[in-house]
């Protein structure tokens, strides 16, 4: 073997021996240029107070919740908003009173179901809500809110307009919603409860009280007599709307649905009777 062909054989090997070497002591790594700063691990932007859902930050996540002084002429209107938006959908024909709605169950799309709107109201059917808002628009529900001098909060704040999630209004504004838009064809509604809030129509005039709230000049809805409804196999919260326009004199052990209760349906309860409901996994 010549000079010149000894000295091919020893670069082959020295390069062959270095290849192995970057191989076995990762040296490659150290020559590739990395991304040192994880994007999550920036500070939240100030005046936010919004954080995604189930993201671990190291703390608690938070949610923005809306921020209500308790003598503050607002309130978050919740289900109270959704009676005159649909009543002006109506009107404006953008549903029909009478139209069957399409509601699929969020998380079980086997479960499909059909309801009018006045019907998807009178059960507060928040599935049922969501549909409509999807046939009546977004962009129409909030120009008409606009129009009628509500403000939405910024989009990059979570709210939900149908069901009054997530922003606030003027109780004297949402009573002259009322007033304008919701025709006698809703008076079966009332008195309508939902959250803190309710909605009463006396003489042909609105007027937003808090939930139970005796109305006034008249006896309390407590000292009335009625006949106890049967509220068995329905959940607490569905029972609880059902008695507290009545009376605010509840009790409750339990939870879940309802397994037995005090009076039993269809005894007369009068003036300070305490109703008591028995959840499932307090049955006597």
């Amino acid at each position: 073997m010549n000079k010149r062909a000894i000295q091919k054989a020893f670069f082959v090997c020295a390069f062959i021996g270095l290849t192995y070497a970057a191989l076995a002591f990762n040296i490659q790594d150290r020559f590739v240029m990395k991304r040192t700063f994880d994007i999550s691990a920036r500070p939240a932007p100030k005046g936010m107070s919004v954080a995604a859902p189930g993201a671990d930050t190291g703390h608690a996540a938070q949610v923005h919740q809306p921020v209500i002084a308790k003598d503050s002429p607002s309130i978050e209107p919740s289900l109270l908003i959704a009676i005159p938006i649909v009543a002006s959908s109506i009107k404006e024909g953008l549903i029909e009173k009478e139209g069957l709605i399409l509601i699929k169950k969020d998380g079980d799309p086997s479960r499909v179901y059909l309801k009018k709107p006045f019907d998807i109201l009178r059960d507060k059917d928040r599935e049922g809500l969501k549909s409509l808002s999807r046939v009546i628009g977004k962009k129409n529900i909030e120009a008409f809110l606009k129009k009628e001098g509500i403000v939405l909060p910024d989009r990059s704040l979570p709210f939900d307009t149908m069901t009054g999630k997530g922003f606030s209004v003027d109780k004297k504004v949402l009573t002259a919603l009322y007033g304008k838009h919701v025709t006698e064809g809703f008076d079966s509604l009332f008195p309508f409860a939902d959250g803190a809030f309710e909605v009463r129509k006396q003489s042909g005039v609105f007027e937003i009280t808090s939930a139970g709230e005796p109305r006034q000049g008249k006896k309390a809805e407590s000292d009335t007599a009625f006949d106890m409804p049967d509220l068995s196999g329905l959940s607490m919260k569905a029972a609880l709307d059902m008695l507290a326009p009545r009376t605010q004199k509840i009790k409750i052990y339990g939870w879940g649905t309802v397994a037995d209760q005090l009076p039993k349906p269809q005894e007369q309860v009068r003036g300070d009777t305490q109703c008591v409901l028995y959840g499932r996994s307090n049955q006597r």
